[in-house]
């Protein structure tokens, strides 16, 4: 990870919280990864949405990753959505 950018990691918080907290990260980074894992892959995407929606023209989709990690013995899934402001 280069120091151009940070990673959110998506959890419980509203939408509205994250959109806050994206628009902090781009101030202090040029990319913004937003990380969902088990059931917070939807809410990530959400998020996207909600970033596209609302910063339009100004936000570019840099990459998609999807994988898993295996933790305790169980295998959790991710999605891993890089951005960038244009």
């Amino acid at each position: 990870m280069s120091s151009g950018e940070r990673v959110l990691v998506i959890g419980k918080k509203r939408i509205t919280d994250y959109l806050v907290e994206v628009a902090v990260a781009f101030q202090e980074a040029a990319v913004v990864v937003l990380k969902g894992e088990g059931k917070f892959i939807s809410k990530a995407v959400d998020l996207y949405n909600a970033i596209m929606s609302r910063m339009k023209e100004s936000v570019e989709l840099v990459d998609v990753s999807i994988g898993s990690t295996s933790s305790g013995g169980r295998v959790k899934p991710y999605i891993a959505i890089k951005i960038k402001r244009k």
